[in-house]
């Protein structure tokens, strides 16, 4: 008999998105198949638990999973259910709740692959994510927890501690993937700038990937701002592109007064300075940020400071939350919660801002030229990660040195040039 269909539903963030996809390339490795929803005969529900909303989408995705099919078991995984076992098994008699993904990934291979024929024991997970979904680019998963202790952030409590994946295993991964055509690999993980391993750091770990893979360029997903470092700033520069020129720094508050409530261990001053360093060493440089309006206690003076904070910042993308109380963290049980309408309407305000500084950015780039990878259709990412108009001939895939046109506020035209 063949193996039956899965089905994954992937809540949250990058890290989230390369962990969906691991456990999609393992179970097609072991024979499986990738249907839609109403065709699966196992669901895996890969949950996040950062903010309420992402709670409620969990509980969302369970119930739509359920409604699908009569007989479909739903595999609940992830920082949810690490936090909250009880409450997602009470949601159907068909949940199987399990919080550690790799056991959720055995259990979801008993559930399809016991009447297979038989493994694909020659198929490589790496490949099957390079070649399966997108062929450009690639999420690898360095490093996981975070020893930090944000008094709003529930993430260390369902992930835990700081822990780093093993060099060799990094490698082993960028190297596979290269092979199979990948041109740009992301490096994710809860908190990259933790990452140590055999007595090195982020900046040793791009070192090592830099001289074992020669035909791509790397991208640091999410980097707290203390950890954009001299050494590593100056290793991105001298890389002549290949590790991007973009960095999201979650800045989280413009207030210095804010900023020390929410427990993050620098002030503006601080982030302005690695800014200007950056910038410095990198002109080309995509600054991207997280920004949290309407944390406990937050005043009007703290909410105008975080505002003309972020427009000194010249940020090129803002994503904006607003402040969501996670229970068990010091932030919720504050006294001082800020109403739901003055909390929507300071992320209005700060979301037009994103969106002025998204425009003013655009326009910044005419007549610059960056190395841009072409992702087909059409359009490619630039190091700056802006996504970029590309003449259709163009190969996807192809990583190119281009010139940048402004056609409006929101658009770049890049064509190829001689290296």
């Amino acid at each position: 008999m063949l193996n039956k269909g899965f089905y994954i539903h992937n809540l949250g963030c990058k890290v989230n998105r390369v962990e969906s996809d691991t456990m999609a390339a393992a179970l097609l490795a072991a024979g499986a198949c990738s249907v839609p929803l109403a065709e699966a005969s196992v669901v895996l529900v890969n949950s996040c638990t950062v903010t309420g909303e992402a709670d409620a989408k969990t509980r969302k995705a369970v119930r739509q999973a359920l409604a699908a099919r009569a007989d479909t078991p739903v595999i609940v995984t992830g920082c949810a259910v690490a936090l909250e076992q009880a409450d997602y098994a009470r949601l159907g008699a068909r949940v199987i709740v399990e919080p550690d993904r790799l056991r959720a990934l055995e259990r979801a291979k008993t559930l399809v692959c016991t009447q297979s024929e038989a493994p694909c024991t020659e198929c490589d997970e790496t490949l099957i994510r390079s070649t399966a979904a997108f062929p450009t680019r690639l999420g690898i998963k360095i490093q996981d927890g975070c020893d930090c202790s944000c008094s709003y952030c529930i993430v260390t409590q369902a992930r835990g501690p700081s822990r780093s994946e093993s060099l060799s295993t990094i490698l082993g991964q960028a190297q596979t993937a290269e092979r199979a055509g990948v041109r740009e690999i992301v490096l994710t993980g809860v908190n990259i700038g933790q990452y140590v391993s055999g007595g090195r750091d982020l900046s040793k770990l791009l070192e090592e990937l830099l001289s074992v893979c020669h035909g791509l360029r790397f991208r640091l997903s999410s980097l707290e701002p203390q950890y954009a470092t001299e050494e590593l700033l100056s290793l991105m520069a001298a890389s002549r592109g290949r590790i991007c020129a973009h960095l999201h720094l979650p800045l989280q508050s413009g207030s210095d007064r804010t900023l020390k409530e929410m427990s993050r261990p620098y002030d503006t001053a601080f982030f302005r300075e690695h800014i200007m360093l950056a910038r410095t060493l990198l002109p080309q440089l995509g600054l991207t940020t997280d920004v949290i309006c309407g944390f406990p206690g937050e005043s009007e003076s703290d909410h105008a400071s975080s505002i003309a904070f972020c427009r000194e910042m010249a940020f090129s993308r803002m994503h904006v939350f607003r402040f969501s109380a996670r229970r068990t963290t010091s932030a919720a049980a504050r006294t001082d919660q800020i109403d739901a309408r003055l909390l929507a309407h300071r992320a209005r305000e700060m979301r037009a801002l994103a969106r002025e500084l998204a425009r003013a950015d655009v326009s910044t780039r005419a007549g610059s030229r960056e190395w841009v990878l072409v992702e087909g259709g059409g359009w490619g990412r630039s190091e700056s990660y802006q996504r970029v108009r590309v003449p259709m001939n163009l190969q996807t895939g192809s990583l190119m040195l281009m010139r940048f046109e402004v056609v409006r506020d929101t658009l770049i035209r890049a064509e190829p040039l001689s290296e």
